[in-house]
């Protein structure tokens, strides 16, 4: 059997309405996505299957914005933003967020969502027809990896231009991130105004500009005189999706699902080769069992002496672990700790997610999200259902900015 050794993803990138590759200046126009499906495959007819594919998409109906979210994963961003954006509910749009990051007093991040279906679509009929989607990012992502050096503040600035669209990443000095983004016969004239603000303020910071064609690049000089800032680096588009940027596997901006490790496929892979490892030792099987019996009856008893001093050792600290689960719930040399937790577990609701729970003595501090649009009624019922009257323990809620919360309490002698 001969296994080829696969080959690297190409990298591709669909924006608005064209197909753009790496290495050529060339696009391929298409109407919807079912056509970009055709198109794309039409381009790679004569390329050995499959190909590989890594994906920047770009469509007009996927939207970047800046949020603030509390610090932590997919699934801790999905349960406190759903409420403001419906798409991260809805299992047939594709979202993601790029890392999230402090800023003074709140956490941030910037959310690509599809604000109706179409990637996931897109991937699976692309696979039917032998290109292989290995992973999907959002231009702003791209355009984040996309610089080969970085300023000592880490701040910096890279726009991309084509002849009615534009998208502009920007990483500023204090850390607040966007993404910017400009459609229509003035999309130039826009960015060229907005890139001229920038650039005379923070004349310093690098940029970049990935122009799609001369043309576009002439256009943008008519607004902005980037050749006056020594900082600013030009590209074409087809020499930016042609540089070797990294892409990690498990990054946040990844807009397809991971790819589960064990597959079926993989499965059916795994049964044929160990059927045929089966097979082939079937022959010697049998004159090694009455070897690997007398053994195995060997290693059983001494195994059975250990397990009885074991045995013998636990039951010595049985009285030990008895009272250490006595002091958890509240015992003479202790709070409640464990029916305090067992409330939480049983009472917080959908809108609100925790972030930290800190017990100290009899003192206790919980701070979290509520989500948008729950407002201070869901806090207080929880609150209310968490310490109500008669609990071993109080629980005082305080609002904070952007929906956070701290609730302050102890437990009661």
């Amino acid at each position: 059997m001969y296994i080829s050794r696969p080959s690297e993803p190409r990298t591709v990138l669909l924006w608005g309405d064209r197909w753009w590759f790496a290495g050529t200046g060339a696009s391929l126009q298409f109407s919807n996505l079912e056509q970009a499906v055709e198109v794309l495959v039409a381009h790679y007819a004569e390329e050995p299957k499959p190909v590989r594919l890594r994906l920047i998409f770009q469509p007009d109906a996927l939207e970047t914005v800046a949020v603030a979210c509390p610090q932590g994963d997919r699934a801790t961003l999905a349960a406190a933003l759903a409420g403001e954006f419906p798409s991260l509910r809805n299992p047939g749009c594709a979202w993601s967020h790029e890392s999230v990051l402090p800023t003074p007093g709140d956490f941030t991040t910037l959310l690509h969502f599809e604000t109706q279906p179409g990637l996931l679509a897109l991937a699976t009929q692309l696979a039917q027809r032998g290109l292989a989607v290995d992973s999907a990012w959002p231009l702003a992502t791209f355009l984040h990896m996309l610089p080969s050096e970085w300023s000592e503040s880490g701040a910096i600035t890279v726009v991309a231009l084509q002849a009615q669209r534009a998208f502009a990443y920007r990483h500023p000095a204090d850390g607040v991130r966007a993404a910017l983004r400009w459609h229509g016969e003035s999309a130039i004239a826009e960015v060229g105004q907005w890139l001229g603000e920038v650039l005379t303020r923070n004349a310093e910071e690098p940029a970049l500009l990935v122009c799609a064609d001369e043309e576009t690049a002439t256009a943008l000089g008519a607004f902005v005189g980037v050749e006056r800032h020594p900082g600013v680096e030009q590209v074409t588009l087809a020499e930016a999706l042609a540089r070797p940027v990294t892409m990690p596997r498990y990054h946040p901006a990844q807009l397809l699902p991971r790819t589960p490790i064990v597959t079926a496929q993989r499965v059916l892979i795994a049964a044929s080769v160990a059927f045929l490892i089966a097979a082939g030792w079937s022959g010697v099987a049998y004159t090694r069992d009455h070897r690997t019996a007398q053994v195995a009856v060997k290693d059983h008893q001494v195994r059975l002496t250990a397990l009885r001093g074991e045995v013998a050792h636990l039951r010595e600290n049985a009285a030990e672990i008895a009272a250490l689960r006595r002091s958890l719930d509240g015992g003479a040399a202790g709070p409640p700790c464990g029916a305090f937790l067992e409330k939480i577990s049983t009472t917080l609701p959908a809108q609100v997610t925790l972030s930290s729970l800190r017990i100290t003595g009899r003192s206790l501090a919980l701070a979290g999200w509520v989500a948008p649009g729950a407002g201070q009624s869901a806090l207080d019922q929880w609150r209310t259902r968490l310490a109500p009257a008669g609990a071993p323990w109080t629980a005082d809620a305080k609002p904070g900015p952007s929906g956070s919360f701290s609730l302050i309490g102890g437990f009661r002698p």
